[in-house]
């Protein structure tokens, strides 16, 4: 796990220093939730923000390997640069341009993350400019119907000054089906045949790679296991209740074992709603997770005409029942507007100062995706100026120095 408790921070300080010794030049909907639901009008208590901060997390996306419910997401290769230090070594370390990851969360800010269909493509560099920010964090998504590692999408990531987070998925996601419940419907990835080691090679490869790489990465494993259309989910696929706690711990155990103690775990479910799986009875422990993840789009479900949900109505009932079991920091996972009914700057403007004024969210990842509908900053001057003047007017940001 990525720093639990105290250990974290020293964990924190020995990475860095680590990290100083090199020098490397580094060149998903809403009216509610993440899926076709309404929300509740919540208002949820502020949870002061742990005074230990954890370590970074990564998001890097890329081509989504999701569900039409809520989409997830996917750093130049090590150099060994010791020979190229002077011979008498100065009296202060060059700056390591890598450093900053492992400050992440920073108290008082709010890091900034972004996943696109195509990864570092243009339509970074268009969210980029729109929002007059270089993004703390890029989320990727990666499916394991590929049995090889790919750990040269994370370097790049990291290269291009992001601290990545992948969204990690046991299924095979080009799987087509217009309906969900047949899309959940993978026996080869039924939470048993992890539990069973059918997954063990790919499992370990990454867990290796990522651990002689080093660097601060975030997994979102799994997510979305309140609901019914990914193969993981309880109620699908032949899987039976306690299965995915058990596969999450499986997974995270074999990461332990490969010394991956850069890996940021962040357990993201659906909205709550009565129709879904309680979320207690799915969640790993705090043992085994260090950020939990929250997700909502204004314009799923319900008409951003009529009904335009707040922060508190949007979140607030998911946020209220992690509470019952969690103090861990939350990420807003997966966020996004629609540009139908024409409250989408209006709502942006409204939820940026939302996120601000709360101490347990340390960061969100916008969902930078035409799907379904254009859920971008960038389907709007109006949205793209709206998102910059709120990022301005706020605590965002990760400083790099």
């Amino acid at each position: 796990m990525f720093y639990g408790d105290l250990s974290r921070s020293v964990v924190a300080f020995a990475l860095v220093a680590c990290l100083a010794a090199v020098s490397i030049a580094a060149s998903s909907r809403s009216g509610l939730l993440s899926q076709d639901q309404a929300a509740a009008n919540v208002e949820t208590t502020l949870v002061p923000r742990p005074a230990v901060p954890m370590t970074a997390v990564d998001e890097t996306p890329e081509q989504s390997e999701t569900d039409p419910i809520a989409l997830p997401a996917q750093g130049l290769a090590r150099v060994d640069t010791e020979s190229q230090l002077p011979a008498t070594t100065p009296a202060t370390e060059p700056d390591d341009p890598y450093a900053w990851l492992a400050t992440v969360p920073v108290s008082g800010r709010t890091f900034v993350g972004v996943t696109t269909d195509n990864g570092l493509a243009d339509e970074v560099a268009d969210f980029s400019a729109a929002a007059d920010i270089n993004p703390d964090v890029v989320m990727i998504s990666r499916g394991w119907a590929n049995a090889t590692p790919d750990i040269a999408v994370i370097e790049r990531v990291t290269a291009a000054g992001h601290l990545p987070v992948l969204a990690w998925e046991p299924w095979n996601f080009e799987v087509e089906s217009t309906f969900d419940r047949r899309r959940g419907e993978q026996p080869d990835f039924a939470l048993s045949t992890i539990l069973a080691g059918d997954h063990d090679e790919l499992i370990n490869g990454w867990a290796e790679e990522l651990a002689e790489w080093g660097r601060p990465v975030g997994i979102r494993f799994a997510h979305e296991m309140n609901g019914y259309w990914y193969p993981w989910s309880e109620s699908v696929n032949g899987n039976a209740t306690g299965q995915y706690v058990a596969a999450w711990r499986y997974v995270y155990d074999v990461f332990e074992a490969a010394g991956a103690d850069n890996v940021i775990w962040i357990w993201s479910p659906n909205p709550t709603q009565p129709t879904l799986i309680p979320l207690a009875g799915l969640y790993p422990g705090d043992d085994y997770v260090d950020w939990i993840g929250i997700v909502g789009y204004l314009g799923n479900g319900v008409n951003p005409a009529t009904y335009v949900p707040t922060f508190d109505q949007l979140f607030g009932p998911t946020i209220a029942e992690i509470r019952e079991f969690s103090d861990l920091p939350l990420v807003i996972t997966e966020i996004g507007a629609t540009e139908d009914g024409g409250k989408k700057a209006e709502w942006i403007a409204h939820v940026l100062d939302a996120i601000d004024q709360r101490q347990d969210i340390i960061g969100f990842i916008w969902f930078e995706i035409n799907k379904e509908t254009d859920w971008r900053i960038v389907s709007s001057v109006e949205a793209s100026e709206a998102f910059r003047t709120g990022l301005a007017n706020g605590n965002f940001g990760i400083p790099r120095t």
